[in-house]
């Protein structure tokens, strides 16, 4: 029966991070144990390890992922985080122990190219968590790890806790939830001295040092005070779990991912999931060493580059100075045309739109209009017109008068363009 205690203890023993629908489920399970209903054990177990082996067609091993043998093939590590997530496991399913260690071995093998994590899961056991957590770092630094939300799934608490951690979150519908990060406890017992309808009396004794040995339990039990439990326990633990999750997605800074609210899986692009698709998809992108793809807004923190959204949430300062340099730096670009406005307008306007910075030889052109607008206007502006002779016609040219200088300028420009 070391399965019935091990799920007892997992349940009832230390906080979890689960939503409130599959806690119910687990509380369930454990009062039929206790009540002597018979489990049903599936043939495979929840949370196992299988091989997707990639050939002319595409199949998934679920036997074992046994890779003792010399055939040649390329291979994708398939998880299943499809039950309640423990540590240890048990007779229906495998606990983050075992899948830890099994994929750090199964990532030493040059023909397993990478991993998906197919998860439908409401959480667990907060203790579970961190295990995953490190192994899918470990792995990821020489091999992708992705996750997949299955079609009419969940990713919840502990579930996604573990995920967080890979190198790209999706979901393969809209639909799906994600969330519920956070952390709970539930615990039953009796007030010491009372007696029951049987005419039974509990009696709880301690030592006479140990005054403080489950003092924050006792005064639940006794007072109905949970402010000790809650400060002593829940809040260091969901803490520590939540850091665990920012620091894997950074992304979801801002994002009140932390006060345990649950979001479909359409409306969690960029924060919880990076995109829609498909496990085929996926399964591509390890293949492909790609990760985009119509359907995603792929926010990956892990990436090597950072999108815009990314910088905007875990930089806003710096965002924000970028940005406003960007302004500054537009309206230098305007104004700089905007000089040479009365020479060309229509060249002026184009070259606004264009988008370019103005160039030194345009630059020059414009003065160069520009002063010879003026000549012309200075020409116009005489009260004498010129007089052609004969004498004029053969007179040397000055070479420092007005009409000389404007041929200069003109050739001038002709020569800039």
């Amino acid at each position: 029966m070391s399965f019935d205690y091990k799920l007892a203890k997992e349940i009832y023993g230390v906080p979890w991070s689960c939503d409130a629908v599959s806690f119910s489920s687990l509380s369930s399970i454990l009062r039929n144990l206790q009540n002597g209903v018979a489990l049903d054990i599936p043939e495979v177990k929840l949370n196992s390890i299988s091989l997707l082996e990639v050939s002319n067609e595409t199949r998934i091993i679920r036997n074992t992922w046994n890779l003792n043998n010399t055939d040649s093939f390329e291979g994708i590590g398939v998880i299943n985080l499809n039950g309640p997530i423990t540590k240890n496991g048990g007779a229906s399913s495998y606990g983050t122990k075992d899948l830890s260690k099994q994929m750090l071995q199964m990532s030493r093998d040059s023909r397993v190219k990478g991993f998906i994590i197919m998860t439908d899961s409401g959480g667990g056991s907060s203790a579970a968590v961190t295990l995953m957590q490190d192994a899918i770092n470990e792995v990821k630094q020489a091999k992708p790890v992705y996750s997949v939300i299955e079609k009419g799934g969940m990713a919840g608490s502990a579930a996604y806790g573990i995920i967080s951690a890979s190198t790209g979150i999706y979901s393969e519908d809209g639909m799906n939830i994600v969330g519920s990060a956070g952390t709970m406890i539930q615990f039953s017992g009796k007030p010491n001295g009372t007696v029951d309808q049987d005419g039974e009396k509990h009696i709880t004794l301690y030592a006479t040092k140990s005054t403080a040995k489950n003092k924050d339990f006792e005064e639940a039990i006794e007072n109905d005070n949970y402010k000790l439990i809650i400060s002593n326990l829940l809040d260091p633990v969901n803490e520590n779990f939540l850091q665990s999750i920012l620091s894997n997605r950074p992304i979801l800074k801002g994002s009140n991912y932390d006060n345990g609210h649950t979001v479909f899986s359409k409306d969690a692009v960029g924060t919880f999931i990076d995109g829609i698709a498909s496990f085929d998809d996926v399964v591509s992108m390890i293949l492909t060493g790609s990760n985009t793809e119509s359907n995603s807004n792929n926010s990956n923190p892990n990436s090597n580059k950072m999108t815009k959204s990314e910088l905007k949430n875990t930089h806003p300062e710096l965002y924000s100075e970028i940005l406003a340099e960007g302004v500054s730096n537009e309206q230098e670009r305007v104004a700089s045309w905007m000089v040479f406005q009365e020479a060309d307008p229509t060249a002026v306007a184009a070259g606004i739109a264009s988008g370019n910075e103005i160039k030194q030889s345009e630059s020059y052109g414009f003065m160069v209009a520009m002063a010879n607008k003026g000549r012309v206007a200075d020409l116009v502006a005489d009260n004498a017109k010129p007089v052609n002779t004969p004498e004029s016609q053969t007179e040397e040219v000055d070479e420092n008068s007005p009409s000389n200088e404007a041929a200069k300028a003109m050739d001038f420009k002709l020569k800039a363009n």
